[in-house]
This record gives structure tokens, C-alpha cells and sequence, in this order.
């Protein structure tokens, strides 16, 4: 904050100095030489004032990115403990299994937390409703409806991390045997 105000009272200083050495150059100096070499000065120091200004900016907006691609790499790393217990719950109910194995419950439990610190509010809110979802269709046995919530979820946690998956894009027929897929093609749920 101290930094700020004291750049901006420098630009403020240098604008002022530079309007004085134009005003005193072109009004009250008679020589045209002199009023050349005055000018010549200004232009010497708007060049010297732009040039830093320039790599104040670069150097700012490299530093946002960095953070930025620190930031999508903390929530990459957050996701993908979602992904590791979402797709086990997936593998057991496959198998006919229900409920979560140890590290998957560790996993989810380490996502919560991340997502914490790293998810938006958007996101929080789509997790809990996806939460409360999956919850009623496991009770329900609804397996499609489980792959249909989680489809949704996973393309908010990709929306989070930049991507834009337009709607006839499933992400969840990834994981689908190519018998599963056909299946519900034909039956008009993908």
C-alpha cells in the first residue's frame, strides 16, 4: 500500500516536472536551439518514464500469472483426489460392491479440504448439491443417475480449471465400456 501511494506520487512528479519543462521550454525561451535541445529532453525522458513503466507492467503481469498457474495447480492437485475416490465408488458399484474402501474415504476427505481453500463458492455449492445427490442415488440404487450428477460435477471442476465443455460433450462416457455407451445412445440418455 506505502509502495503504491509512493509510485503514484513519483509518476504524479515526473508528469508535472515533464508539463513544467514543455511549458517553460516553449513559452519563455526565445532560442530555437535551446527550445530543440528542451523538447529533445522531454522526449529523452518520456522515453526513459514509458520504457520503466513497461517493465513495471510486464513484470506485474508475470507475477499474476505466475500465481495463477500456482493456483490452478493446487486445484488440480484438490481435484484429483475427487477423481480418485469418484471413479473407486464407480469401479465398486460396477462390481456390485457399495461404500467406499479406506484410502477412497481418505481421498474424498482430502478433497473436502482442499476444496476449502481452493475451490470458488460456485464450485462449493455444485459439490454439496452433488454431495446430497449422490447420497439419495445410492440409497435409490440409481446407478445412471449417479453417472449423469457426476457428469455434471465433472465439468464444474473442469469450468473451475478453465476449460468450457459445451453440453453434448459426457465426460463420464470416458469411463464407459463402448457397449455401455451404445446402450444408452440408443436409448437417448447421451
Amino acid at each position: 500500500m506505502k509502495k503504491d501511494i509512493f509510485s503514484k506520487f513519483w509518476m504524479l512528479f515526473l508528469f508535472l516536472l515533464l508539463i513544467g519543462f514543455l511549458i517553460w521550454g516553449i513559452f519563455y525561451i526565445d532560442d530555437l536551439q535551446s527550445k530543440i535541445s528542451i523538447l529533445g529532453i522531454v522526449a529523452i525522458i518520456v522515453a526513459a518514464f514509458t520504457s520503466v513503466l513497461t517493465v513495471s507492467i510486464n513484470n506485474k503481469k508475470a507475477k499474476e500469472r505466475e500465481y495463477e498457474l500456482h493456483i490452478l495447480k493446487e486445484k488440480q492437485k484438490v481435484f484429483e483426489h475427487f477423481y480418485n475416490s469418484y471413479f473407486e465408488m464407480l469401479f465398486k458399484i460396477k462390481k456390485g460392491q457399495n461404500g467406499l474402501s479406506r484410502k477412497a474415504e481418505e481421498e474424498m476427505l482430502l478433497f473436502k479440504k482442499g476444496l476449502m481453500n481452493w475451490g470458488s463458492d460456485r464450485l462449493i455449492r455444485k459439490y454439496i448439491d452433488f454431495d446430497s445427490k449422490l447420497v439419495n442415488s445410492q440409497k435409490n440404487q440409481q446407478t445412471f443417475n449417479i453417472l449423469k450428477d457426476g457428469d455434471k460435477f465433472m465439468k464444474e471442476l473442469r469450468k473451475e480449471l478453465g476449460y468450457n465443455d459445451s453440453k453434448n460433450v459426457n465426460i463420464m462416457s470416458i469411463i464407459l465400456t463402448a457397449e455401455a455407451r451404445e446402450e444408452l445412445k440408443q436409448a437417448g440418455e447421451i
